[in-house]
This record gives C-alpha cells, sequence and structure tokens, in this order.
C-alpha cells in the first residue's frame, strides 16, 4: 500500500508532461508545403507560450474566412525585432507558414509581413 501513493504521483507526472510536449510540436502542421496568405488582423494574444494572431482573409464570391496563426514565443519575438506594439488590429499582413495537416484555416507563421514592407521573422525554424 506504501507504494500506491508513488504510483499514482509518478502517472500523474508523466501524463502531465505528454500535453506539453504535443503543444509544442510541429506535427500538427504540414512543414513540407508553405502557403503565403494575406489579411486583416481582428486580434492578437501576445503571451507564452505563443503568440496568437487571428485574422480573417478575404475570399472572392464568398465570406472572408477566419485564420489562427501560431509564432514563437513573446522573448523570440523580441529578438527578431518584433514588439508587442507592432502589430494591431485591423492592420493589413501577408503571412507565410506552413498549414494545418487537417485543412483547418490555421498556420505556423515563418515571416509577417507588415503594411509598410517590414518583414519579421517569427519563428526559431527559419
Amino acid at each position: 500500500m506504501k507504494r500506491l501513493p508513488r504510483v499514482v504521483v509518478l502517472l500523474a507526472t508523466v501524463l502531465g508532461i505528454l500535453p506539453a510536449h504535443a503543444h509544442h510540436s510541429w506535427a500538427r502542421y504540414d512543414g513540407d508545403n508553405v502557403i503565403t496568405v494575406t489579411g486583416s488582423i481582428t486580434s492578437i494574444e501576445w503571451a507564452s507560450p505563443h503568440v496568437v494572431v487571428h485574422f480573417t482573409v478575404p475570399a472572392a464570391n464568398a465570406e472572408p474566412t477566419a485564420w489562427t496563426m501560431e509564432m514563437d514565443p513573446p522573448t523570440l519575438l523580441n529578438r527578431y525585432g518584433l514588439r508587442h506594439d507592432t502589430l494591431k488590429a485591423g492592420m493589413q499582413v501577408k503571412l507565410t507558414g506552413v498549414p494545418a495537416r487537417s485543412g483547418a484555416p490555421m498556420m505556423r507563421a515563418v515571416t509577417i509581413e507588415v503594411e509598410d514592407g517590414t518583414v519579421y521573422r517569427v519563428s526559431s525554424r527559419v
């Protein structure tokens, strides 16, 4: 009976690590296909572990599509020159990255080009 609490703690630790490892994986993205989309930022979540940008992409003869883009953590983005106040809702951007394998409108970004033509690296995998 004394071993049961240790086994439970060990099991809980291992199960707690697995989701964190999966979260940081690129497995959900199709690294063999690089795409570029242009859209308008709707909101930004500037927080760890990853900065997330929501944006809409216009579609010909259809409703605009809401996309989600995942970038590196804020500390790395700061090193690349991208600050928390660089991106703003309403800003037009061109995003290059790898799309979701599922076909969902989401991507892991590699670069982001802002309205003045500046291109920022937003991934450590460049």
